[in-house]
């Protein structure tokens, strides 16, 4: 066996774990094979990411929770507790801890679903951001989805998103 042919089994081997810019990078060096190549390109590729905060003002404590699936699959979750801050600036954070892991897993093109439409419609343009605590939340957060390949946030109901709000209330009691 050639040693390009052994290169490319590895490199079948860990295909779930190559970003669609490594997939393009290592077909345009090797003479990838179309049954190969073709089993790379009707992969499952859809992934979900469903985040949620949780704010307890009156105790000065915030949860952050999400979870990544593809198909039924949950690929990561995290619930988190990140100390006193609003419901809102909750949300964000919650957002931002989802990207990150994406982009740690090597996860860049990903459907994004919060319940909060007021964070849903900053990041998508349609409302401006005020606060100053927000605006930087909001710019890292753009940051991070510049980082991705594709990606779409959108709103989803509170009764849709059950997983993540489980998660971040989870996070408010570590």
């Amino acid at each position: 066996m050639k040693n390009e042919e052994k290169l490319i089994k590895i490199l079948e081997r860990f295909r779930d774990k190559l970003s669609s810019k490594e997939i393009a990078l290592i077909d345009g060096l090797f003479e990838v094979p179309k049954t190969i190549k073709d089993s790379w390109d009707s992969s499952d590729t859809s992934y979900k990411l469903f985040t949620d905060g949780a704010s307890q003002l009156d105790k000065n404590n915030a949860g952050i929770g999400g979870l990544l699936k593809s198909g039924q699959d949950i690929v990561f979750s995290f619930a988190e507790n990140i100390g006193d801050c609003t419901n809102n600036e909750a949300e964000y954070l919650a957002l931002i801890r989802g990207i990150e892991l994406c982009i740690e897993n090597k996860i860049l093109d990903v459907k994004i679903f919060c319940d909060s439409e007021l964070i849903v419609r900053q990041v998508n343009g349609d409302y401006k951001v005020k606060n100053e605590r927000m605006i930087k939340l909001h710019a890292r957060t753009l940051d991070l989805c510049s980082m991705l390949n594709n990606w779409s946030v959108s709103h989803v109901l509170r009764d849709k998103n059950t997983e993540a709000d489980l998660l971040s209330k989870e996070g408010l009691t570590k």
